[in-house]
């Protein structure tokens, strides 16, 4: 049942403690890691922590030392504005389904898109997968407030 959120964020975090001797802090579905001692690092609660908590850990992790903070942002997170004026540097857009409709997420296909989408109108740069399901749509979002320069796509056969 993966869509790829949690791995391509660890995949990330990798890459940047790499470059930055370790201080990429983590938010995702799985951990949340905040800081380089052991009590830093604890089971997560929401993909996308609730608003409060988010800009509590982003100062714990700030506080920490860390440089870098890898996040896995929910459709939810925008529903229920819990990432409510972040502007990312980068933004990944890796597929949609309709997984996410239901009487507890979104009403309808529209909705859960438009909500994934906040993601690239928010960021400064995007990396989107060609291969997703209503690119044109994804592309469009992104180009909304990114400029084409800075959006970058990949597909498994390439271009």
């Amino acid at each position: 049942g993966t869509k790829g959120k949690t791995t391509s964020a660890y995949f990330l975090k990798g890459m940047l403690d790499q470059l930055n001797g370790g201080r990429t802090a983590l938010l995702s579905s799985v951990d949340n890691i905040l800081g380089p001692a052991p009590e830093d690092t604890f089971k997560s609660s929401l993909t996308t922590p609730e608003s409060l908590d988010l800009f509590r850990d982003m100062r714990r992790a700030v506080d920490n030392g860390m440089t870098h903070m890898v996040m896995e942002v929910s459709s939810q997170a925008y529903k229920k504005n819990r990432v409510f004026g972040l502007t990312y540097d980068l933004g990944f857009f890796l597929n949609i389904t309709p997984d996410h409709i239901g009487v507890n997420e979104h009403p309808n296909f529209e909705d859960y898109l438009h909500c994934k989408l906040q993601l690239l109108v928010n960021s400064r740069k995007c990396i989107i997968n060609a291969e997703t399901d209503r690119f044109a749509d994804v592309y469009a979002a992104a180009t909304t407030t990114t400029n084409p320069d800075s959006i970058y796509l990949f597909a498994r056969n390439g271009f």
